[in-house]
């Protein structure tokens, strides 16, 4: 079976991470890698060359925000979706002014972290993942 994508975790927080990595293999056949340090995933992003990034939206020092903005100025098109623990609206807003693809809040479980990669990866397989 050829490798339907790969898939960049970018979060602060260990056990979201985890909870997404952990949904996303379940998929099958998904390359998963994960960056905890926001000051090195544009160097993740161009040596590793993901398919989509997860994004965790809100970090400390460089945030989700900025590298996405950072990502767009450099001209990286790569898929994004962003994740926030906060459901308000300025930051959702804010992530698709700034290029996001996709914009989801965290899930509260591995079950729902699972629908929610089982729900990414359907739309990946069906060629509907919006790219800029």
């Amino acid at each position: 079976m050829a490798k339907v994508a790969s898939v960049l975790i970018v979060d602060d927080n260990a056990h979201c991470v985890e909870f997404m990595k952990l949904a996303f293999q379940t998929c099958g056949d998904v390359e998963v890698k994960s960056e905890m340090r926001p000051a090195a995933v544009m160097d993740r992003i161009r040596g590793d060359r993901p398919d989509l990034v997860m994004l965790d939206a809100r970090m400390p020092g460089i945030d989700g925000f900025q590298i996405l903005e950072t990502m767009r100025g450099q001209g990286i098109t790569t898929p994004v979706i962003m994740c926030s623990g906060l459901d308000e609206q300025r930051d959702v807003n804010r992530a698709y002014a700034a290029g996001c693809n996709g914009y989801v809040e965290k899930p509260s479980s591995l079950d729902a972290y699972r629908a929610l990669a089982g729900t990414v990866m359907a739309y990946w397989r069906l060629g509907q993942l919006p790219v800029n």
